[in-house]
């Protein structure tokens, strides 16, 4: 693709005057082979703590695309009730553990520093991301981004021989 088509794609139904040049799409809802790239304990801007996974698609139409999910394990929102994707978020990590083969143990849990080193073998291993997006109605740029993984299915190992090489 070259620079004329890249702007014809980038600029469809762009709003040149007032439209938002920072937004960033992410991956559409389905289902994806992804690697886990990175997961790390992350502040945000407005000091909260939270995991940072980051996901990269290894194959399809978004081979290449990476996803970044953050979730909040915090107890109590920034108003001071309690955060109701508290429970969610858990289960969500403890899924993707599971699925990355490993068993995340009751100490793990201590903090993010332990969950976030307890996590860390998951990187570079394979699973099945199931992603839904949907309307956010208060905040219609920030769509709702919904996962739930399950263990990838094995890739078949390629048995390269003598023959099959170009020299």
């Amino acid at each position: 693709m070259g620079l004329r088509d890249a702007a014809a794609k980038a600029l469809d139904g762009f709003d040149r005057k007032k439209g938002n040049v920072n937004g960033f799409e992410g991956l559409p809802s389905g289902d994806y082979v992804v690697m886990i790239d990175n997961i790390r304990e992350q502040e945000t801007p407005w000091g909260s703590e939270q995991l940072s996974i980051r996901a990269q698609v290894l194959d399809g139409e978004h081979a290449g695309q990476k996803e970044f999910i953050n979730l909040s394990l915090d107890e109590t929102t920034s108003k001071g009730n309690p955060n109701p994707m508290l429970g969610r978020n858990i289960k969500l990590i403890a899924k993707l553990a599971s699925n990355s083969g490993i068993e995340l143990q009751d100490e793990d849990w201590e903090d993010l520093g332990t969950l976030s080193e307890a996590l860390a073998p998951a990187e570079g291993r394979t699973v099945l991301m199931h992603l839904t997006v949907s309307e956010n109605k208060k905040n219609p740029q920030f769509p709702y981004r919904n996962y739930d993984f399950e263990e990838a299915e094995e890739i078949d190992e390629i048995d390269v021989g003598d023959d099959d090489l170009p020299f």
